[in-house]
């Protein structure tokens, strides 16, 4: 039951880490295409 809960734990971490690398890159990637753009 520990491991069990560590395992949701971590899945959910990992999923709100990568909700959050998600939105920090898309912004990111926009500017950068714009100043490749000028």
């Amino acid at each position: 039951m520990n491991t069990m809960n560590a395992s949701y734990f971590i899945e959910k971490v990992g999923h709100g880490f990568l909700n959050a690398f998600l939105l920090a890159a898309l912004p990111t990637a926009l500017v950068a295409t714009l100043v490749q753009a000028l």
